[in-house]
């Protein structure tokens, strides 16, 4: 290893004593290695290229010859290669397509997918460009995997982010895996919201409301009483079963009096990237904090290789605040309403009809939204004196 890290030179030194200028050498502090006497009158030795200019200085005192055999390590390893052009150019595409492999991502390391059918989600990141052999570091990936996860229903979440080549996919399921009903412990099933019942399925215990009631929060449902054919005994049950009901999400909003646009500066800068079979290898990138490309429709075409060359313009743009139309305040207003009633809406629910308008209080305009969704509103609550009832009846048995 000493000799590829360090530059050495092999000297022959022939005199009546070269000796004398071996001891010269080590007292001026350089190391001599491999000192061997070939012949008389003669000396070989080996010692680091930086200390060979000593020699000359030295060696006036000694009068001997001083013939270099060998030089190796470092610069002087890497000449023989210049000869063999075509390992060169090997060597340097290797290590060129290693730089180009190392900065792409190859696999997609997809974990936590229970519920969720994997191959689905990777034809998902797939389609929207998250394919093996693409330069990831210029895509949104929170934004990519929020807008795969909301087209599932079975997906609350993707969090992406690049690992060296793998693209490392977490999956938060929606729903977790559900538990085992525990039939033996009775219990109620009562309202966890105010809305107006539109769909009603008991599987255990006796309903209490029907489609079309208003129900308020905390109402029951479901009961978990049973009573025996002839009235003899009510006894607690586990009930269980499925509400619907039409829930509304109202949302107020101010209109805005100002608003904010992208506007030109003037300024542009060119745009040109090497493109390999419709694939980007290099492209120019946005010298501006913001900007918008305006490419050319024509390209470059550099036969008979398959590389074509895009060319475009890099326009700077910016934000500029201005004030807005009375029929812009109502849309921005509708539209921030509507944003918020959406925000409140469960992912599990229905969305059934959306009603926005404007009204105008104390010379104020106001954007109001109302989202009706239909969702599952019961939820189990256990008895309270269902322990009772199981001590009366193992002192009766």
């Amino acid at each position: 290893m000493w000799h590829f890290s360090k530059e050495y030179v092999i000297i022959q030194i022939e005199g009546v004593y070269p000796e004398r200028l071996a001891s010269l050498l080590q007292g001026e502090g350089v190391p001599l290695r491999d000192i061997h006497r070939p012949r008389p009158a003669c000396l070989v030795c080996t010692l680091p290229a930086g200390s060979f200019g000593r020699l000359r200085r030295l060696n006036r005192r000694c009068r001997c010859r001083i013939r270099i055999l060998k030089k190796g390590g470092g610069r002087y390893a890497l000449v023989p290669l210049w000869r063999r052009r075509v390992l060169l150019l090997g060597l340097c595409t290797t290590l060129l397509l290693f730089w180009w492999a190392s900065g792409r991502v190859w696999f997609l390391d997809i974990r936590d997918c229970r519920r969720m059918d994997e191959e689905v989600l990777r034809m998902a990141l797939y389609e929207q460009g998250l394919r093996p052999g693409r330069n990831l570091s210029a895509l949104p990936l929170a934004a990519i995997g929020d807008f795969v996860a909301a087209q599932y229903e079975e997906l609350a979440f993707l969090e992406l982010h690049v690992d060296g080549i793998f693209l490392r996919v977490r999956a938060k399921e929606a729903l977790a895996e559900g538990e085992k009903l525990d039939l033996s412990v009775p219990c109620d099933v009562v309202a966890a919201k105010a809305g107006v019942v539109t769909g009603l399925t008991a599987y255990g215990g006796r309903a209490q409301v029907k489609v079309g009631d208003r129900v308020r929060v905390g109402q029951l449902l479901i009961a978990g009483h049973v009573t025996a054919r002839d009235g003899s005994l009510t006894y607690p049950t586990h009930a269980y079963g499925e509400v619907l009901a039409a829930i509304l999400y109202t949302s107020t909003v101010p209109a805005p009096e100002t608003g904010v646009e992208w506007a030109e500066t003037g300024r542009e800068a060119p745009y040109a990237a090497l493109l390999w079979r419709g694939r980007t290898l290099f492209e120019r990138r946005c010298p501006f904090p913001e900007g918008v490309l305006v490419p050319e429709e024509k390209r470059t075409s550099l036969a008979p290789w398959p590389l074509e060359v895009s060319r475009g313009t890099w326009r700077e743009r910016e934000k500029r605040e201005r004030t807005l139309t009375a029929a812009e305040r109502r849309e921005a207003a509708l539209f921030e309403a509507e944003r918020q009633a959406l925000l409140q809406v469960p992912r599990t629910a229905k969305v059934i009809m959306i009603d926005r308008r404007t009204v105008e209080r104390n010379g104020t305009l106001y954007g109001v939204c109302t989202v009706t969704a239909e969702e599952n509103i019961g939820f189990t609550k256990e008895i309270s004196e269902a322990q009772a009832w199981r001590s009366k009846r193992n002192g009766s048995s």
